[in-house]
C-alpha cells in the first residue's frame, strides 16, 4: 500500500505571488486620484502577470464591484474591453453589435430625462420632450428643484 500524497490541484491564482504590486500601497491601485492612478498603472505595465490578472479582474466583474486598477486597466477602461470584444466577436459571426445593457429601459418620450437622452445621442427632439424640459426649467427656477410638487 502507498503512502504517497494525493495531487492537488492548481491554484487559480498562484501567479498573483509574482505580482508587481506585491508590498505597494493598495490605495494606489483603489483610488480616483488621477496621480494615483497614473502610478498605479505604471506598475501594472512592468508586471510580469498583468494578462491573468486582467483576465481574472474580466472574468470576476460579474460578481463584483469592479473598482480599482486590474491589469493596468481602470474599471470603466475594462468595461469597454469587454463591450470592444463582444462586437469584435459578433462582427466575426455575422451577428449585430450587443448593445450595452444597463439593466433599465430607456426613459418614455415626454420627460426630462428622454429630453436630455435625445440631446446626448444627437437624436432630434420631439415637442412632447422639449414641453417636459420646459416646464423642469420652470419649476426648478421657481422651487429649486425639477420634480414635480406633489
Amino acid at each position: 500500500m502507498s503512502t504517497r500524497a494525493p495531487a492537488t490541484l492548481p491554484n487559480a491564482l498562484s501567479w498573483a505571488a509574482r505580482a508587481a504590486c506585491q508590498g505597494q500601497d493598495l490605495t494606489l491601485f483603489f483610488s480616483d486620484a488621477d496621480a494615483k492612478i497614473r502610478a498605479a498603472k505604471k506598475i501594472c505595465a512592468a508586471c510580469p502577470v498583468r494578462t491573468a490578472c486582467l483576465d481574472e479582474a474580466l472574468r470576476a466583474e460579474t460578481t463584483s464591484t469592479g473598482a480599482g486598477i486590474f491589469g493596468g486597466l481602470t474599471s470603466d477602461e475594462r468595461t469597454e474591453l469587454v463591450l470592444a470584444r463582444a462586437t469584435e466577436q459578433a462582427a466575426v459571426q455575422g451577428q449585430a453589435p450587443p448593445k450595452p445593457r444597463t439593466g433599465r429601459r430607456p426613459a418614455p418620450c415626454g420627460t426630462r430625462s428622454a429630453y436630455q437622452r435625445h440631446v446626448k445621442k444627437g437624436e432630434p427632439i420631439d415637442d412632447a420632450c422639449r414641453a417636459a424640459n420646459t416646464a423642469a426649467d420652470r419649476r426648478l427656477r421657481t422651487s429649486g428643484s425639477t420634480r414635480p410638487c406633489r
